[in-house]
This record gives C-alpha cells, sequence and structure tokens, in this order.
C-alpha cells in the first residue's frame, strides 16, 4: 500500500453495455499497482471466462451467502423487484445479480482496493432497464441495511459508440445485444438516463455528502481518468 493508506475503498463502475467498464477495471488495477496500492478484483472468479459450471456453482454459493447474512433486506428487495420486474425469469435474475454483488461486497478485503465492475448499482441499473426499479430504491432507503460502494464511477460512453463496440463483440451476454438492431441503440439510450438516475441517488443515499466520478469510457486514459486515480490513491479521509 502506499504511504499513509490505512484502510482499502470499495470502487464500483457502473455504464451502459459496451461502455468499456471491464477495461477500465483492468487499467485500474495495473496503475494502481504501479503506485504500490493493492488492488483487487474479486468478481474475476464469476466472470464469463470462467467454466460455467464451476462460475454458476461460485454464483450460487456467493448468494447463498448474502441471503443468510442479510434476510431482511434480502425479503424487501425481493418483494420490490417482483413488483418491478416481468416474469420469474426476469425476477431471478436480476435478484441474483444483486445477491452476487452485495456478497463480493461484503467479503472483500477491507485493507485493500476492490474495483467491480458488476456491483449493487449496476444490478439496480438491470432491474430499471426493462422494468421499475423505484420498488426496490425504496426498500433501501437505510443505508446499514445494504452494503454500499465507497466510490461509484460512472463510465460514460455516447450510447453510438456503445452500439457499435456490441456489434464488433463475439460474444453475446447482454441483453441488449440479443434485441433486434433498430432497438438496441434505444435501450442503450435509455439506459444512460437510467444511470444518471441511479449515480444521483447513489449520491443522496448516504448519511454524508458524496459524489459519483465520472470518466470517459470512450478510450484510453479519457477524460476524469487520472482524477480517478488520484481519489483512489488518496489517503482516506479521518
Amino acid at each position: 500500500m502506499t504511504a499513509g493508506r490505512s484502510s482499502g475503498t470499495l470502487v464500483e463502475l457502473v455504464g451502459i453495455p459496451g461502455a468499456g467498464k471491464s477495461r477500465l477495471a483492468q487499467a485500474l488495477t495495473a496503475d494502481l499497482a504501479a503506485r504500490g496500492i493493492v488492488t483487487r478484483q474479486p468478481q474475476a472468479p464469476l466472470g464469463p471466462s470462467v467454466p460455467t459450471a464451476r462460475r454458476l456453482a461460485r454464483k450460487a454459493s456467493v448468494a447463498g451467502a448474502a441471503v443468510v447474512g442479510s434476510p431482511v433486506t434480502t425479503a424487501r428487495v425481493l418483494r420490490g423487484a417482483a413488483r418491478g420486474q416481468h416474469g420469474l425469469g426476469d425476477l431471478a435474475g436480476r435478484l441474483v445479480q444483486w445477491l452476487v454483488a452485495q456478497g463480493v461486497l461484503t467479503s472483500a478485503p477491507r485493507d485493500e482496493v476492490s474495483v467491480l465492475d458488476e456491483g449493487p448499482v449496476q444490478a439496480l441499473w438491470s432491474m430499471g432497464l426493462r422494468g421499475d426499479v423505484g420498488p426496490v430504491l425504496a426498500a433501501l432507503q437505510d443505508p446499514a441495511a445494504w452494503r454500499s460502494p465507497d466510490l461509484l464511477v460512472v463510465v460514460e460512453v455516447p450510447p453510438e459508440v456503445a452500439f457499435a463496440r456490441l456489434a464488433a463483440r463475439p460474444s453475446r451476454h447482454s441483453r441488449t445485444q440479443q434485441l433486434p438492431a433498430g432497438e438496441q441503440l434505444s435501450e442503450l439510450q435509455r439506459g444512460a438516463d437510467l444511470l444518471d438516475r441511479l449515480a444521483q441517488w447513489w449520491a443522496a443515499s448516504a448519511p454524508g455528502a458524496r459524489e459519483a466520478l465520472h470518466v470517459s469510457g470512450a478510450g484510453d486514459a479519457g477524460t476524469g481518468y487520472t482524477e480517478l486515480l488520484d481519489r483512489i490513491a488518496a489517503p482516506p479521509r479521518a
């Protein structure tokens, strides 16, 4: 760790599909390590590169631990999600995504920097993209009831750029990619608007004042990247 740092930071990257969150997470991990800061991506064992059976088993274990650790909040989120999602498949998928994010944050080492590209705010975004996230936000009014990142980073990219990136991807992990081409751009624009709403909600959800950082996902070391590095590397405030 760099001199002066006494604790870690939980950093969540949020963005629309194609924003470049994974690439930014890798860049942050490398550049912070170059500054002597121990940085990890705790979701790597759950990523799409892991064999399916192993990945699903790990997610089930993490999600189960999150339920056991916070049964009341889980029940509230489930009730809220059930009101806002369309169909059991969507409900199950979104709930598991939320639980895995909570489990990963809860178990992340507190003396290191952890960078997540699929955290709880991104899970809320997934709920709201094709459903109503309002009931879940209402269920999370008490900030002590759920695990929140210390720093939220909105990775901004024009929807047109994200659309082109998704079209060039060989993989089809995003729900947006399953849509007809004519509908993808509209969903990406809605998703960008939803991100702004959730970033404002997150900033206001803590007792103290806090603010989400915005960085460009349009290219390497884009606007706001150096500020982000400096913010994470700075000693924790007393």
